[in-house]
């Protein structure tokens, strides 16, 4: 009797309030990116190696954007032996704008690009990511930045933090019309007929 008390306590503490967590962990993942969304990436000190890619339902930003391939742009970032110096390098795996740190104009990226982390303090290098570019522009499309700066960890130790932040998505994403695979697709939410 104590047994099945005991289970049906642990059932009830399971169903009141950690599935609820869990649960509401896995749902954020499946709502899209919005214009001010950030994520930030610190390298680790040991292995001196990071990755962080971009995609439609995978990757560490999920943009749950349809028009975004799976591993669309990964980012890879080489720590230095002795300093707070990186290399990062950028593949693209779908059509992409690329604007290089102090640079005012977008390009077409064509395979990899590779520059260091102080290219990026004070400088964001801006990413335009879609599913086509036609005539040398981008119709619709998500735009990120990786910038960089500096914070103090427990230890007292200066660290690098690089943050990518969602800015423009051109027309925006449609957030009331949803495909069977849990996605999004372009355009204007329509304005509720009551508003």
């Amino acid at each position: 009797m104590l047994l099945l008390s005991v289970l049906g306590l642990l059932g009830i503490i399971y169903q009141q309030f950690i599935f609820p967590l869990v649960s509401r962990k896995d749902s954020n993942r499946l709502v899209p990116v919005q214009t001010g969304d950030h994520y930030d990436l610190v390298v680790d000190e040991v292995s001196r190696f990071a990755q962080f890619s971009i995609g439609c339902k995978t990757g560490l930003l999920a943009t749950r954007c349809n028009a975004i391939s799976e591993d669309h742009l990964i980012f890879q970032f080489k720590k230095g032996r002795d300093s707070e110096d990186y290399t990062i390098t950028i593949l693209k795996n779908a059509p992409t704008f690329y604007k290089p740190p102090r640079m005012e104009m977008y390009g077409k990226m064509e395979s990899k690009e590779t520059f260091d982390s102080y290219e990026i303090i004070g400088h964001p290098a801006e990413f335009r990511i879609s599913d086509k570019i036609i005539k040398e522009r981008m119709v619709n499309f998500i735009e990120i930045a990786l910038s960089s700066s500096f914070y103090f960890n427990r230890l007292g130790k200066e660290r690098m933090k690089f943050t990518f932040t969602i800015g423009k998505i051109q027309p925006g994403i449609n957030r009331k019309v949803r495909f069977r695979d849990d996605t999004y697709g372009f355009g204007k939410e329509e304005e509720d007929a009551d508003t």
